[in-house]
């Protein structure tokens, strides 16, 4: 749906220029909820801006449907921007219009009739869930409820797209759940393409299926939802997770005697993920292979259903070699990823 190619954004000035991003390459397909995180200055907001051409790309392609819209006359982006809806982190609402007015108003600048704009009107107004305040102002609404009129003005003239810029960020966080429910029931209705900018891992885990991490103007990563948080690669990504997952080891498990003396047993991190979840691993370690397994810390979450997590066990055994069993019975059998700790500054992938 969404193809970027090598796209670079550079501003200029007098005395020195400020590259926004570089070189970001990106794929997201039709009715995806595409994610796109990263910290204050990665260039998040202008690459949003990018993709609808708010903003001129220095370099490189933005192919929507595709199509390659920086090639695209003033009149012909013009038509193609009716294909990509847009919300706001602040809801950039008309104060002085009514909610179904400014629903209206992108139906108005089309030119549609006022027929055709109180029906269209009617029907979004019912599907964000705010049929009863059709007739009220922005300043008689909450947070939730203006941005609600902005998700229902962007699906006017019935895009293929939907951008959203920090949509949540200014709301608290039960507002920000409906608003994510909403904008997923959206998604699935209407099998829109969403695109999501964000500095909130917790939007991320809630309602997209892709997500790509951009730091300072580059992507540092980028894949499934569920990989990028079982599996970070980049350190800023990991940083994001462990603000809503502790995925660390603590501190006072690498004084352990079986992390200096491999010989008393071994500490291991084991991290599973879907049906793996529900296998009984420890009763399988001590009943196949008479290992004691001592767990000392454990975290579970879940990301759109899906149960992943991680446990922190002591495998202790008269035949250490019984151990290395268990941990390839674990990894062949249970389907579960297995490191061992071996001192206080590695961790060792065993799978």
């Amino acid at each position: 749906m969404i193809k970027i190619n090598n796209l670079t954004k550079i501003y200029h000035s007098k005395d020195k220029e400020v590259v926004a991003f570089d070189n970001i390459n990106l794929e997201i397909g039709k009715g995806e909820i595409f994610g796109v995180i990263g910290p204050s200055g990665a260039g998040k907001s202008t690459l949003i801006r990018c993709l609808n051409l708010l903003e001129k790309p220095t370099s490189g392609e933005v192919i929507v449907d595709g199509q390659d819209i920086t090639k695209l006359s003033t009149l012909k982006l013009r038509e193609a921007r009716k294909e990509m809806g847009m919300i706001f982190q602040r809801f950039n609402l008309l104060k002085s219009r009514t909610v179904a007015d400014n629903v209206a108003f992108p139906l108005e600048i089309t030119g549609k009739n006022k027929g055709e704009i109180s029906t269209k009107v009617k029907e979004l107004l019912e599907l964000v869930g705010l049929a009863d305040k059709a007739d009220n102002y922005p300043s008689q609404l909450s947070g939730g409820q203006q941005q609600r009129v902005g998700i229902a003005r962007a699906l006017a003239n019935d895009p293929k797209v939907l951008l959203c810029d920090e949509a949540t960020s200014a709301l608290d966080p039960e507002t920000t759940h409906s608003i994510l429910e909403l904008l997923e029931e959206i998604n699935e209705k209407l099998g829109i393409t969403i695109v999501i900018i964000t500095h909130e891992m917790e939007v991320i885990k809630e309602i997209c299926t892709k997500v790509a991490v951009l730091d300072k103007g580059k992507v540092a990563e980028q894949g499934d939802v569920i990989d990028i948080f079982t599996k970070p690669q980049a350190e800023v990504t990991k940083r994001f997770i462990q603000r809503i997952i502790n995925a660390n080891i603590p501190e006072e498990l690498l004084s352990r005697v079986t992390v200096a003396n491999p010989d008393k047993g071994r500490l291991v991190k084991v991290s599973f993920i879907g049906e793996s979840a529900g296998k009984p691993m420890v009763s399988e370690l001590v009943h196949n292979f008479a290992i004691d397994a001592n767990i000392l810390y454990g975290n579970i979450d879940k990301i759109q259903g899906t149960p992943f997590g991680t446990l922190i066990i002591e495998l202790t055994c008269e035949d250490s070699s019984l151990i290395e069993k268990g941990i390839k019975y674990l990894i062949e059998e249970l389907g579960v990823r297995v490191e061992v700790i071996e001192d206080e500054r590695s961790v060792v992938s065993a799978d």
